[in-house]
Formats: structure tokens, C-alpha cells, sequence
């Protein structure tokens, strides 16, 4: 309980710092449900204060990995098909590193690090890299964590051949995700493979679902925000692995090149 109120506190006095309202310890842990004007709402207030809602967003997730019993539907030891498809494939050859976007407790890093790779997990709440190092110790290949926030418009991270995201980017403040992108494309070497699995949202669990962007509109925002760093080889429809007893949640999964980055001489 005292580390769980450090975090929180250092959070918060961060938060005073840069001039930001500090959030309450009331803050919830999941969606309720709400009107359609209240999503609308919310959803200007992220493309007016994208920063803020940044900071928001990562004060909630700080929160719900401090909680023991935070379990969601998609934690789960069990691989993607996708990401075993890379792997088996060689699309995500062993002898390369490879990188897990927001690896939560670090389920699909360990994944990895079974199958040979050197895996690096990165997510910015400090509790989730806590719990992720914990849950490691003692394996044979062990993975490393950061605490990395990859919407930082100076982050710098040394470059890996394989990359994947299973969730990140769906939460991602729409003003903040070209940032993203970048980043991401400044993490993978000329040549290298990202594979981007992100929740679609057309489902009933969610609130207000049938207001969300259709499938091909998030197609064309993926080729939007992407498409200036890497060639997008396909994409197909897919589901987000649930834990057992749990329902899975649609997505999209796309299979991504890096271009070379162009040079100039004289």
C-alpha cells in the first residue's frame, strides 16, 4: 500500500508541476455507461487538451496496475495467431530483437522470450513494468521492461528489426498518434516488421459502440497516420485474445513494412 500511494503521490506532484489539474483518487477504473452527447463531449475535450487527457489516461492505467486484482478480459498468456504466425513464419526471425508496445504485465514478452527472442517490453505505468518484472523472475530467457511513454515528442529508443502493438494504439489520444508513429518508426530498423493488431470497438460490451468509426475508416486512419513511415503489406480482421471464460474483442491486424528513410547528399 505505501508504494502504491508513492506512485500515485510522484504522479500527481508531476502533474502540479507542469501546471495540470491533479486528479483524485476517485478516478474510475472502467467506463460506466453514459449518453452519446457525454462520449461526443469527451471526445472534444481530447482534441482540445490532448495532453491533458494524456496525462489523464495514464494516471487511470498507473491506478489499475497498482490494484492486484486488476485482471481484464484481455490479459492472457495465450498468443495471438498473429504474432505466432510471425514467429513461425520467420516474418519475426529469432535472431532479431523484438519490441512489445504497452506490454501491460508482460504476458507476450515472455511468449517471446520462450520462443528464443530478446524481448523488451515498454509501457508507461511504472506499476504494469513492476508487475511485469516481477511475473518474470526466474525465467530462463528473461525479457527487459522500461517505463517509456511513447506519445514523447523527444524519445529516442535503439531500433529493433520486430515490433509489435496488441492494444496500444486504440488507446492513444487521436491528436497524439502521429507522434506516435513516429516514434515507432524511429524504433524500427530500415526494413524492419511492425505488426499493429487494434480493437475495431464494434461490439455491444462497449458504450455507445455504433458511433464509433466503421472498419474501413479505421483502415484508412491506420494507412493516415502510418502510411508516411512504413508500407502497410495487409490487413484482415481478427479478434483480440480474451483470458478463459471471456469474450474476445474485434480488431483489425495490419502487417507492416519500414521504408528506408531517405538520404541526401552534397
Amino acid at each position: 500500500m505505501t508504494a502504491r500511494l508513492a506512485l500515485v503521490s510522484a504522479f500527481q506532484s508531476r502533474q502540479a508541476a507542469l501546471g495540470l489539474p491533479v486528479f483524485s483518487d476517485h478516478s474510475p477504473v472502467a467506463p460506466k455507461s453514459q449518453p452519446e452527447w457525454v462520449s461526443r463531449l469527451r471526445g472534444k475535450i481530447q482534441q482540445t487538451f490532448p495532453k491533458w487527457t494524456h496525462l489523464r489516461d495514464q494516471y487511470r492505467w498507473e491506478r489499475r496496475w497498482l490494484n492486484a486484482e486488476f485482471n481484464p478480459f484481455w490479459k492472457t498468456d495465450q498468443p495471438q495467431k498473429e504474432i505466432v504466425g510471425a514467429v513461425e513464419s520467420g516474418w519475426f526471425p529469432t535472431n532479431q530483437r523484438v519490441i512489445d508496445l504497452g506490454c501491460g504485465s508482460g504476458e507476450m514478452c515472455r511468449w517471446l522470450a520462450d520462443q528464443g527472442f530478446a524481448a523488451l517490453g515498454l509501457d508507461y505505468s511504472a506499476a504494469a513494468i513492476a508487475r511485469a518484472y516481477r511475473l518474470s523472475a526466474g525465467c530462463p530467457n528473461p525479457p527487459t521492461f522500461e517505463v517509456v511513454d511513447l506519445c514523447r515528442k523527444d524519445l529516442r529508443l535503439e531500433p529493433a528489426f520486430s515490433l509489435l502493438d496488441r492494444g496500444c494504439f486504440h488507446r492513444i489520444v487521436k491528436n497524439l498518434r502521429p507522434t506516435f508513429a513516429r516514434n515507432i518508426a524511429q524504433a524500427t530498423v530500415d526494413g524492419g516488421h511492425f505488426l499493429l493488431m487494434t480493437g475495431t470497438f464494434q461490439d455491444p460490451r462497449v458504450v455507445n459502440h455504433r458511433a464509433i468509426p466503421s472498419e474501413q475508416r479505421l483502415r484508412e486512419h491506420v494507412e493516415e497516420i502510418f502510411g508516411n513511415h512504413f508500407i502497410i503489406e495487409r490487413a484482415q480482421t481478427t479478434f483480440l485474445n480474451a483470458r478463459e471464460g471471456q469474450k474476445s474483442m474485434p480488431a483489425l491486424a495490419f502487417w507492416m513494412v519500414r521504408k528506408c528513410k531517405v538520404t541526401t547528399s552534397g
